[in-house]
C-alpha cells in the first residue's frame, strides 16, 4: 500500500480543509484511507491507496494541489499585487480571476513537473520556495496590469474582461445556470452529447461569476424566474453577450 503525507502549518489550516475536501470526493474509485493528525505546529493529512491505484491517485492528488494554487493562492497573490481603481468591486474581483485563469495552462504545465510526493510535502515551504519562477511570471503579469489599470474606468474593465475570455480555449460546451432566488445551481455539458452534471451550488454573485469562469463555457443557458434581477447575471450578459441565453422558467 502506497502512503503519502500532505502537511501544513496549522495557521494554514483552511489549505488542508480545501485538499481534504477534494480528495474524499474525487478519489471513491478505489480502497483508500484518508486520516490526519497534528503535531508540533503542522497539521498533517496522510492518504493511502492499493499499489495498484499510486498513478491514477497521486494524477488526481496533484491536480487538486494545483486547482488550490491556481484558484485560491493565486487569486490571492493578484489581488495584493494590484490595486482597485476605484471600480465596482465585484467587476474588479472578476477581472482578476479571469487575469488568474488566462494563462493557467503555462501554470499548470510547471506545476505538473515539480509537485511530487517522495516524501512528505510541506505546503507551506513549496508555495514559499518552489513557485518562485511562477512568482516572477505573475509579478510581470501583476505590473503589466496595474501600469494599464489607472487607465481603465468600469467600461473599460468590462471590454478587457470580454477581450480575455474571447481569447481563451473553451473547456466544456454548455453551462446551465438555474436560479433561485438568491442561490444558483450551476451544471455543465462537456460536449453537444454529453449528459449534465451539477458542479456548484452557489449563494453569492462572486462565487457564481466564478465557477461559470471556471469553466470556461463556449455557451451559457441561465433559467431565470420572472423580472429576477442580479448583478452576477447582469455581469455575465454583458460579458459572455451573444454566447449566453436567458431563459424565464415561467
Amino acid at each position: 500500500m502506497r502512503e503519502i503525507a500532505l502537511a501544513t502549518k496549522v495557521s494554514n489550516k483552511k489549505i488542508i480543509d480545501f485538499l481534504h475536501a477534494n480528495i474524499k470526493s474525487k478519489i471513491d474509485f478505489c480502497k483508500n484511507i484518508i486520516t490526519g493528525y497534528s503535531d508540533n505546529n503542522f497539521i498533517y493529512l496522510l492518504f493511502a491507496c492499493d499499489d495498484a491505484y499510486i498513478e491514477p491517485c497521486e494524477t488526481i492528488l496533484r491536480d487538486i494541489i494545483i486547482e488550490y494554487i491556481e484558484s485560491v493562492y493565486k487569486v490571492n497573490y493578484l489581488k495584493q499585487k494590484i490595486k482597485n481603481p476605484l471600480c465596482n468591486t465585484l467587476t474588479f474581483n472578476a477581472y482578476i480571476k479571469v487575469l488568474s485563469i488566462f494563462d493557467k495552462s503555462t501554470d499548470v504545465s510547471a506545476l505538473s513537473n515539480i509537485i511530487l510526493f517522495n516524501q512528505t510535502f510541506f505546503i507551506d515551504s513549496f508555495l514559499e520556495f518552489r513557485l518562485s519562477p511562477l512568482k516572477r511570471h505573475w509579478d510581470n503579469l501583476a505590473e503589466l496590469s496595474s501600469d494599464n489599470l489607472t487607465l481603465f474606468n468600469s467600461g473599460t474593465f468590462l471590454d478587457v474582461i470580454r477581450f480575455l475570455i474571447n481569447t481563451m480555449d473553451s473547456l466544456v460546451y454548455k453551462v446551465k445556470v438555474v436560479c433561485d432566488g438568491d442561490n444558483f445551481s450551476v451544471y455543465n455539458m462537456k460536449n453537444k452529447n454529453a449528459r449534465i452534471k451539477k458542479i456548484a451550488e452557489c449563494h453569492d454573485a462572486l462565487e457564481l461569476i466564478t465557477n461559470v469562469l471556471n469553466a470556461c463555457p463556449s455557451y451559457i443557458d441561465i433559467y431565470l424566474n420572472d423580472q429576477q434581477n442580479s448583478e452576477a447575471v447582469s455581469f455575465l450578459s454583458n460579458v459572455f453577450s451573444n454566447r449566453l441565453k436567458i431563459i424565464m422558467k415561467n
